[in-house]
């Protein structure tokens, strides 16, 4: 998915584009302007999917540049970042069929990520619904035609099918994160002993609908591009094609089977060895491990635990290749995450909170100690 910010205001431009992890939501920031010509010009040259885009804007309006943007392409989705609360502003983006609004005095991050992959999960279906209709006219959309496609995803014959789920259990989302969790660390092995225990969940019912499975399984694939995104030197990790055959997918194996598949080439396209080139990967995908973890205490052993690797050895091989400690590393992540927090207008205590300190004060010497300065200086700046 295509993403592109139009924003006057440059530390909030800086802030999205380093706060929001683009690749791991499937996504890749393609432009940024910062009034409503350039906005128009850079949207005819790229025509993104999804645009996070300010009301206020110099030279054209956000509103009215959204206008012009819909004439380009009218499929693309708008999130409308504002200062106001003027109902007119608000009804005539409504009109527009803005997808989403977030005011900018309260921008929370996470929240601005839901909103993307949520965006980007409803285009991805919506295209992939389009491209069936197209094939299989009408009877695409009767209720019979889908409680059909519905019951043979699951291999039903003629039982009943029952009301569908849209959200995933308690457990299957504690399968989703621990999946999640050891694609990150690149242990593909594991992760597809969990999604076969998630399939296996999946089957019992109330079953969960096929396009919600489709979504989870997409979810997956970004997951492990991502992960491998720092080790490619030079090899393509993503095959985004492959999105289109999982929503294209008719059975729920078949949906598994094309995940596993894709996560047999990237173990056979990214495994480690002990070589000089493969210690520097390891330390890389240590990295990219912490960077996605910085909300909690992350120990040396936790991570030695993850990749199994002693934990000694670990220590040893980070400060080989990064010329700094393990600690050193984890604490200026964490002080650099809070800085972007701080500029995107978050509060100390809140930033504290999210990086997994107990209290302020620790978090406010954690920072002084790091960066030779309290966190004050740059809120104020």
């Amino acid at each position: 998915m295509k993403v592109m910010i139009v924003e006057d205001e440059i530390l909030v431009r800086l802030g999205l584009r380093k706060a929001i992890p683009w690749s791991t939501l499937g996504m890749e920031l393609v432009c940024e302007a910062q009034d409503g010509d350039e906005a128009y010009e850079l949207f005819k040259l790229h025509l993104p999917d999804i645009v996070v885009v300010d009301i206020e804007l110099p030279k054209m309006n956000g509103l009215q540049f959204i206008r012009y943007a819909k004439t380009q392409r009218p499929d693309s989705r708008f999130i409308v970042l504002t200062c106001h609360q003027d109902m007119k502003y608000m009804r005539e983006a409504i009109q527009l069929q803005v997808n989403d609004f977030m005011l900018k005095s309260t921008l929370d991050m996470d929240e601005l990520c839901g909103m993307l992959q949520s965006l980007s999960f409803d285009l991805t279906r919506e295209r992939g619904e389009t491209g069936t209709a197209r094939l299989s006219g009408e009877a695409a959309e009767s209720p019979i035609a889908r409680e059909t496609a519905e019951r043979a995803y699951y291999a039903l014959e003629t039982a009943p099918i029952g009301p569908l789920r849209e959200m995933l259990s308690e457990p299957e989302q504690q399968l989703r994160r621990d999946i999640f969790e050891r694609l990150e660390s690149l242990q593909f092995a594991v992760a597809k002993q969990k999604l076969g225990e998630l399939r296996e969940a999946l089957t019992r019912p109330p079953l969960l609908h096929p396009h919600v499975v489709k979504n989870t399984m997409t979810e997956f694939l970004f997951r492990a591009w991502s992960a491998c995104e720092a080790l490619a030197a030079g090899k393509q990790a993503a095959h985004h094609r492959l999105v289109d055959r999982i929503y294209a997918a008719p059975s729920l194996d078949e949906t598994v089977a094309l995940l596993e598949e894709e996560m047999d080439r990237l173990e056979g396209l990214f495994a480690l060895t002990h070589s000089g080139e493969d210690k520097a990967k390891i330390v890389l995908l240590i990295k990219q491990y912490i960077k996605t973890h910085l909300d909690r205490e992350i120990s040396l052993q936790d991570i030695a635990s993850a990749f199994y690797i002693n934990s000694s050895y670990l220590s040893r091989l980070f400060k080989e290749v990064s010329r700094t400690s393990f600690t050193e590393y984890v604490l200026y992540e964490k002080t650099e995450l809070a800085i972007v927090m701080m500029k995107s207008g978050k509060t100390l205590t809140e930033i504290s909170e999210k990086l997994g300190y107990l209290n302020l004060s620790s978090f406010t010497r954690m920072f002084k100690k790091v960066r030779g300065s309290s966190p004050s200086r740059y809120l104020d700046g």
